[in-house]
């Protein structure tokens, strides 16, 4: 199975008719996004400076507000240019794609109007041969956030992901967030989480998926599994994967 592999998109607008052309161009079976449509603003600044400060964020700013309304156009534009690929499209949440209502709302409009989209947060798909689940957010051991950004504790990642351990199919994993390792490292700062890399021995994907850290873009080995991470769409990142041939290419638009 041929798949292109794009993450972290926030909301750059000019990289979408480039990324159209490149889809027309190749010989694909399926493409993966693994996450942040949106952008770091508001919302996301406002819980950043809370933690900071130790106290409460606050939700009824005007600029949040404001803000929430803006990301639905953001949505749109991105699903839009996702319909016409005409390709299994399977993606999940980034941690910066919230409130989590807002996201799969208009998930679940958009995937109405576009059969080959699926959001797969929580959930899985099969496509030939495999399995693909997914679990989008920051992944956290214990950290619950699900309005100014998405973070998820373990538990609930492990209970999300639980219903593919019985699968005999074999298994692509997607996540926002990269196991520590060599993809995980984003300007000097560590963005990976442990959980991941135990997801990575309990269920024994063939693949992993993630994103998160922009700069942090290859493949490595961690056992029978590769962990992809193709880099930043808004920079112009994406990776080519034969599964067959056990075959990454890192590609630039």
């Amino acid at each position: 199975m041929k798949i292109l592999a794009i993450s972290d998109w926030h909301g750059k607008e000019e990289v979408l008719p480039q990324l159209a052309s490149a889809v027309k161009g190749l010989p694909l079976d399926l493409i993966v996004f693994t996450g942040d449509i949106l952008k770091w603003k508001a919302k996301c600044s406002e819980w950043a400076e809370a933690k900071k400060e130790e106290r409460d964020p606050q939700r009824d700013l005007p600029e949040i507000k404001e803000e929430i309304k803006k990301n639905v156009q953001l949505y749109v534009t991105f699903y839009e240019t996702v319909k016409n690929f005409s390709l299994p499209f399977l993606a999940i949440p980034g941690n910066v794609d919230s409130p989590l209502s807002q996201y799969i709302k208009i998930g679940w409009e958009q995937m109405k109007k576009n059969p080959n989209l699926h959001m797969i947060h929580s959930n899985f798909f099969r496509v030939g041969e495999f399995v693909l689940a997914g679990f989008g957010g920051e992944i956290t051991e214990k950290d619950k956030e699900d309005f100014f950004v998405l973070r998820f504790p373990r538990w609930e990642v492990e209970f999300g992901l639980s219903l593919v351990s019985g699968l005999s199919h074999e298994k692509i994993l997607l996540v926002h967030t990269p196991p520590v390792g060599a993809l995980d490292t984003d300007e000097g700062k560590h963005k990976g989480s442990r959980v991941i890399n135990d997801l990575i021995q309990r269920f024994q994907p063939a693949w992993v998926f993630c994103g998160h850290a922009h700069k942090a873009r290859g493949d490595e080995g961690s056992g029978e599994c590769v962990v992809v991470n193709p880099g930043a769409l808004k920079n112009g990142f994406y990776a080519l994967v034969d599964t067959e041939k056990k075959k990454v290419e890192l590609k630039t638009l």
